[in-house]
């Protein structure tokens, strides 16, 4: 497996951790890794993998973009649905929930369009 890839998982998954660790705050876990410690954790993956990207851009394709943006509002949901309250004010009962969400989409269907017209030039080009 490349460093890339396992770097990328990590990140995910103290991404995850971090969003579980501001819903639910007096759990085990929350004692366990402190939010400060993951967002440390965090910044240090991702300075490892810029690093070993060699300055090379690598653009996210459109499925993991959309993948990753419905995960965490999904994930926000199911957070607040299991009984939790985020310390920063998350909550899908907020009007900020609604605005992100309406942003995000317009987001993507703007990346939807662009995939769709990259295609359709694709084919053009053939």
């Amino acid at each position: 497996m490349k460093l890339s890839t396992v770097l990328n998982v990590c990140i995910f998954i103290f991404f995850t951790l971090l969003f579980v660790n501001d819903f639910f705050p007096a759990t085990t876990l929350a004692e366990l890794l402190s939010k400060k410690i993951i967002l440390v954790i965090l910044i240090v993956l991702v300075c490892i993998q810029m690093m070993t990207s060699k300055g090379t851009y690598k653009k996210l394709s459109k499925k993991a973009y959309a993948g990753l943006t419905l995960y965490t509002i999904g994930l926000w949901i199911v957070l607040t649905l299991l009984g939790g309250e985020s310390e920063i004010g998350l909550s899908y009962n907020s009007p900020i929930f609604y605005l992100i969400v309406i942003v995000l989409g317009f987001d993507l269907l703007r990346v939807y369009r662009q995939w769709k017209r990259e295609e359709a030039e694709k084919n053009n080009v053939k």
